[in-house]
């Protein structure tokens, strides 16, 4: 892997942009995120929280509890919590990093329990590391924060999500083996999450979405019912109404060209849908909208 100026402005966006991460499981609060060419030395230290690292070129040395590690291209490595460490260098070291810990009261207890268990992981440092998930979300992650909106998108949470748990995968020492079907079950949710915003516009059938995820039908609609407690078919409606609100109050679309959009069959049909969801129909409560505008009531904060 070679040095990207991209993964500095990436981190600087991050920085502005993700501090949080919140997953169905979990909930990450990150203190920063870096990425530093010609990082030399630094004093012994430690933090409260977890700092990982990955060394994009360079020679040095990593200490941890008194230990010495090399340090060169492709070395990945976990500093935790409360354990002294410095990193050493003559040369000079590209590298990225980022700091977090994990929000105990929303995340669930098994993630909980995982994250207790790195802590006081033997598992952590890794010699080459470019071909690891890690890695790889991570730099996409800071590449991919240089394109335009998707600060706005839905999938920085994702792939968030995706980059911390391949964190607990890769380094978690075995003692607590991670509960693989409730991670995979997040993940397809994701998945199918990203394929019903991209399509809203067309009929989603459960079958269709499933088979884009190489699942059955009968599957995912077990894991939408057990992850979001709510059947396919509802999740599908409120998302196609919540795009509607968004339409509605945010642009000049007729109501027709708004059920288009949305994935309505007709007019009338969106309109007793959103109705139904909403308590008004689509004319009223985008009158309503501009009336609260004034208030200082944001778009989102009036369809929530």
């Amino acid at each position: 892997m070679k040095w990207d100026r991209s993964f500095i402005d990436g981190a600087i966006l991050l920085n502005q942009n993700t501090t949080h991460i919140h997953g169905n499981d979990a909930s990450i609060s990150i203190h920063y995120w870096g990425a530093k060419q010609q990082h030399y030395n630094n004093k012994p230290h430690q933090h409260s929280f977890f700092e990982l690292c990955y060394i994009v070129n360079g020679v040095g040395t990593y200490i941890d509890d008194g230990k010495e590690f090399p340090l060169k291209k492709d070395v990945l490595f976990l500093s935790r919590p409360y354990i002294k460490h410095q990193i050493l260098s003559q040369t000079g070291l590209d590298i990225i990093f980022v700091g977090f810990e994990i929000n105990k009261k929303e995340t669930a207890d098994h993630i909980n329990e995982l994250f207790t268990s790195l802590e006081s992981s033997e598992k952590f440092y890794t010699a080459t590391a470019s071909e690891l998930p890690i890695v790889k979300l991570w730099t996409s992650l800071l590449t991919l924060m240089n394109q335009p909106f998707l600060t706005f998108n839905d999938s920085l949470q994702g792939l968030g999500s995706a980059f911390f748990f391949s964190i607990l995968e890769h380094f978690n020492d075995q003692r607590t083996p991670i509960k693989k079907k409730k991670l995979t079950s997040s993940f397809l949710i994701y998945q199918a999450k990203l394929y019903i915003n991209d399509n809203i516009h067309r009929a989603l059938k459960l079958d269709d979405v499933a088979d884009y995820i190489f699942i059955s039908g009968r599957h995912l609609s077990r894991i939408f019912k057990a992850e979001l407690g709510q059947t396919f078919s509802s999740y599908v409606r409120k998302e196609r109404v919540r795009k509607a609100g968004n339409l509605l109050t945010g642009t000049d679309l007729t109501n027709e060209e708004i059920a288009k959009m949305t994935g309505f069959d007709n007019v009338h049909y969106f309109s007793s849908v959103f109705s139904s969801e909403m308590g008004l129909p689509p004319g009223e409560f985008r009158e309503k909208f501009r009336k609260n505008v004034g208030e200082g009531v944001t778009m989102n904060e009036f369809i929530q």
